[in-house]
């Protein structure tokens, strides 16, 4: 096993984000200049996807406080899914529908809502964004200006983030170790020179060598659900997609469903499993012809 676990997986992500300092070091990073220091996190509620095939990543609920003691809701996951903007809306609004008691006097308000942040990390590429940060908030098309201050969404995509050595940030650091901490010879060593408490701590708590027995088995699993998951996205449906080009969209998306659902069989799943991964009914599986 190599010296570090990789935190793109959703054991390691929870494992070390689940932390107080890693996440207070995280979040001031990625937030610098959005909202004032964050000083203290409270969480709220941790999510694990089911063992086997839940679509969700790990998602964190996050209460979190600044130094001039505002209120801030931050909705995190390490996750890419389809319609995935859609669903990044969806869970940031239920943080706001949270706020709101049903029946709420509007009127009798003192005070808005507290300010909602969503930080989505992609470890993989899935089309719908072009740069390593991309900021989202609500704007007045017309005046280009923003509308609402209440919601603001953070997408990371780890694929497209390159580091900069010459411009060595916080954030660039973080995003450093997000994309590499698996694979450490990738990570340029004047990042360490620039590492706070909390990146400290996180090296530390992510050695491999300190885990027990039980964590590097769930390790091991959750890597294994990760590098399927990637296979079959890279593989599986790019044959389709070459296929559907050359002979036929129709035909060639069904060489691509029997590839990889091949491919899912030799790591080890079973049909039905297969069958419910990809939301398959039987009549689907009878016109494969497997």
């Amino acid at each position: 096993m190599k010296k570090y676990i990789d935190i793109k997986c959703d054991f390691a992500f929870k494992f070390c984000m689940q932390d107080e300092v890693i996440m207070k070091s995280f979040l001031n990073a990625i937030l610098e200049g959005e909202i004032d220091k964050i000083t203290s996190v409270k969480y709220e509620n941790v999510e694990m996807p089911k063992e086997h095939k839940g679509e969700r990543g790990v998602c964190f609920d996050l209460l979190c406080t600044t130094e001039k003691g505002e209120t801030v809701l931050v909705e995190m996951q390490n996750t890419a899914q389809k319609f995935f903007k859609t669903r990044a809306a969806y869970y940031t609004y239920q943080l706001m529908r949270r706020q709101i008691k049903r029946g709420d006097n509007w009127n009798k308000r003192k005070e808005d809502i507290s300010p909602i942040i969503g930080i989505f990390i992609m470890g993989e590429s899935n089309g719908q964004f072009n740069k390593a940060i991309t900021r989202c908030s609500e704007f007045d098309r017309d005046e280009l200006i923003e509308s609402w201050d209440r919601i603001h969404k953070f997408f990371l995509s780890l694929p497209h983030f390159q580091f900069d050595e010459a411009n060595i940030t916080a954030q660039n650091i973080w995003m450093e170790f997000f994309k590499n901490l698996g694979n450490m010879d990738r990570i340029s060593p004047s990042v360490y020179e620039r590492a706070d408490e909390g990146l400290l701590k996180l090296l530390k708590k992510a050695e491999s060598s300190a885990l027990t027995d039980e964590e590097i088995n769930l390790y091991e699993a959750s890597m294994k659900r990760l590098e399927d998951e990637i296979d079959m996205k890279e593989y599986g449906f790019e044959i389709g997609m070459e296929k559907g080009l050359k002979e036929g969209r129709e035909e060639g998306m069904k060489e691509g469903m029997k590839a990889t659902i091949l491919l899912l069989q030799n790591s080890g799943m079973t049909l039905d499993e297969i069958q419910e991964r990809l939301q398959l009914t039987q009549e689907d599986i009878n016109k494969l012809n497997l």
